[in-house]
């Protein structure tokens, strides 16, 4: 995958909880119509309780400075730290002013999710899913369908899970 996904073409979108807004970039979905992953970016502006999601893991990297707590254990992250988490769990976000993150969501047991940032211009690395502009890096999202008769194929659908 050579494209590069912009996240300022994609309309943001409310957090299922309306703490704060998302671009969701692309999404797969199983044959049961369950979300399989889904890769997003988050606008964080402001102090926020994330949405909860049941059944999928996320992995999060942040793209400036914030502390992340995950059931109250906080984390302070820098442009560019990746922390893995359930998506079930108590989520909370202190940026330090606003910036964003990257957000790679996987249904547990299903898909497996792993990211590289690289400089602009850098050819991709083989395996890469999806390639993401997020600022002065890009994103190279790999995903791994781990469980037969699932397809891993995107779709940017106008309404979905946040």
């Amino acid at each position: 995958m050579n494209a590069v996904l912009d996240p300022a073409a994609v309309a943001p979108v409310p957090w299922d909880n309306g703490a704060g807004f998302t671009r969701e970039l692309a999404v797969a979905h199983g044959p049961d119509g369950k979300v399989l992953w889904r890769v997003s970016v988050a606008d964080l502006v402001h102090d926020a309780e994330f949405s909860r999601f049941p059944d999928l893991d996320r992995l999060f990297v942040a793209l400036g400075p914030l502390v992340l707590s995950i059931g109250g254990h906080p984390t302070t992250m820098g442009a560019g730290d990746a922390i893995r988490f359930a998506g079930e769990a108590e989520v909370t976000v202190r940026p330090d002013r606003p910036t964003r993150a990257l957000n790679v969501m996987t249904r547990r047991d299903a898909v497996r999710a792993d990211v590289h940032l690289g400089d602009h211009g850098e050819p991709a690395h083989p395996g890469v899913s999806l390639r993401i502009d997020v600022g002065d890096r890009v994103a190279e999202v790999h995903l791994e369908t781990v469980l037969p008769n699932h397809t891993d194929q995107p779709t940017r659908p106008t309404e979905g899970p946040r």
